[in-house]
């Protein structure tokens, strides 16, 4: 074999010193490992002698003598329980009291060969000699054999004690049984024994008075104001874990950035702050970029007085629509895409400081050139629609308030005989002149001329109605407060239509006025009733 293997080793090395050097190592390896397993088996024999002849001995003995005989496992009845002393009866801790049962004596069982049967017992408590307790009254032995320990303040039960198969033999079965079971104890570990504690010593030192108390000593009067207190200022520093709701200026910005927001692009200047509520300064120009869904005038459109004398009797829904077709071309003044700035500024319902500016057109809404317009009343549907097209919506009365307070011109009303003429073409024709003739040419913002139309929050509960509001007079109070009488398409020569862009500025950044308006925390700013119904905010742009 060793030809053999060398004869392999040499045809795969080639070389034959490389082929010995491989044969040598392959060899020393194998007796090695023999003498391993060897020494291993040696150091297991001497450390487990038992174990190992008794192994022998079993596989040398014939089948029939490796019969495994019956086993006959000795317990407690089942239905042995423990029993608790009532808390009146325990006896006092200077008093311990210490008390045996008799073993029962239980049926004999039936007579069986010691050859076919072996009797497993246990030790499971230390044999101490206790006095005898008395016996009951009636002279019967009790059911079952229980220890009892009586301990101050409780009761405990030991487990009970193994009856014996035969009742004479009971002693003799049992030392036996135990010398046996010690020895075999003795020769199966290393040795190890643990000192047996007299029982008395236990009781005295646990009834001893002079025990030291087990119980926690209680805390110091002075420690809990001084935990108290750096626990709370531990907890400060803390932040909460629930979730803080998102700022609603983060979440309409958010909502801005969005690819299909045109405010995300807005890149104008925006006016510096300035203080009081309706306060303006700082720069005036919202910019033109805000007004960008206004279309340009065509050079051949139509001039305002031209317009309206082509439109004959045409009144109501129908002259509406006739203007708002054409102010969607694009026929409107010039100036009335330079929107200005109203600026309010106050605490939001946060208490925190708070500045928004919005961008209004400077005038109400016109038809015709920048030389010959005229201001166009119309009803709801028709406002709501062409403020849409341009990417805007009505003012709510606060902000007619604010309008007229930072008003470069303040015009003041000029009422005209009431009556059903006031809705004709010819009222609206004579009160623009009117306005015309106050101005004498002067620009910018300009309030006071008209009424507006507005959002209110009371049009929730009075649908197909219109709310008008406004017409100051030189004190800035308005002639008309808020109404909703009139239908939704009603419109006289004293109505007028300011725009607003749907984008604002809070704090300096681009918002949604829609979002604002309908804010918990902004909308006090800019509605006097707080945050306006979102049916309300639709109806006023769509």
């Amino acid at each position: 074999m060793m030809k053999n293997t060398t004869h392999i080793l040499r045809a795969t090395f080639g070389s034959p010193r490389l082929a010995q050097r491989a044969a040598l190592f392959a060899g020393g390896a194998a007796i090695a490992a023999v003498v391993s397993v060897s020494a291993s088996h040696a150091v297991v024999s001497a450390l487990f002698p038992r174990q190992a002849i008794s192994a022998t001995l079993a596989a040398n003995q014939p089948a029939t003598a490796r019969a495994v005989p019956d086993i006959i496992l000795s317990s407690t009845p089942a239905d042995s329980g423990i029993e608790v002393a009532p808390l009146d009866a325990v006896p006092s801790p200077a008093e311990p009291v210490m008390a045996a049962r008799a073993p029962a004596a239980l049926p004999e069982a039936a007579p069986a060969d010691p050859e076919d049967e072996i009797v497993i017992s246990t030790k499971s408590v230390t044999d101490i000699a206790l006095p005898q307790a008395p016996e009951a009254s009636g002279g019967t032995a009790p059911d079952m054999a229980m220890a009892e320990i009586a301990m101050p303040g409780r009761a405990l039960a030991a487990p009970p004690m193994r009856p014996a198969m035969d009742e004479a033999a009971q002693p003799e079965a049992y030392a036996a049984l135990a010398a046996a079971d010690a020895e075999a104890r003795h020769g199966a570990t290393l040795g190890f024994t643990t000192p047996e504690v007299a029982l008395d010593s236990m009781t005295t030192a646990y009834a001893a008075p002079d025990m030291p108390a087990t119980r926690p000593q209680p805390r110091p009067e002075i420690a809990a104001p001084v935990l108290a207190e750096a626990e709370a200022s531990f907890a400060e520093t803390i932040p909460g874990i629930r979730p803080q709701p998102r700022p609603e200026a983060t979440r309409v910005a958010a909502l801005l950035a969005q690819p299909s927001a045109p405010a995300a692009t807005v890149a104008e200047p925006v006016p510096a702050r300035s203080g009081g509520l309706f306060s303006g300064g700082g720069s005036r120009n919202c910019g033109t970029t805000l007004a960008r869904a206004m279309p340009r005038r065509s050079g051949g459109a139509a001039g305002g007085a031209a317009f309206f004398a082509a439109l004959g009797n045409l009144s109501g829904t129908d002259r509406d629509a006739r203007v708002i077709q054409e102010l969607a071309r694009g026929n409107m003044p010039n100036f009335l895409r330079r929107l200005e700035p109203v600026t309010f500024r106050g605490q939001d319902a946060r208490g925190a400081d708070a500045e928004i500016v919005i961008c209004v057109t400077p005038d109400y809404l016109a038809l015709g050139s920048d030389s010959d317009f005229v201001r166009v009343p119309l009803g709801l549907p028709a406002a709501a629609r062409i403020a849409g097209q341009f990417d805007m919506t009505l003012p709510t009365p606060r902000m007619v308030d604010a309008i007229y307070a930072q008003a470069d011109v303040h015009l003041s009303p000029a009422p005209m005989q009431a009556g059903p003429q006031m809705s004709s073409t010819a009222y609206f024709l004579r009160h623009n002149a009117t306005i015309q003739g106050q101005l004498g040419g002067r620009g910018g913002l300009v309030a006071g001329q008209k009424k507006d139309v507005v959002m209110a929050s009371r049009m929730a509960s009075a649908p197909g109605r219109v709310a008008i509001y406004g017409w100051h007079r030189s004190g800035g109070s308005p002639i008309q407060p808020v109404s909703t009488v009139h239908g939704a398409n009603y419109a006289d020569y004293s109505h007028g239509i300011r725009l607003v862009s749907k984008t604002a500025y809070l704090n300096g950044r681009p918002v949604s006025l829609d979002e604002l308006l309908g804010s918990s925390r902004y909308a006090s700013l800019l509605n006097s009733e707080g945050p306006l119904p979102g049916p309300v905010i639709r109806t006023a742009s769509r």
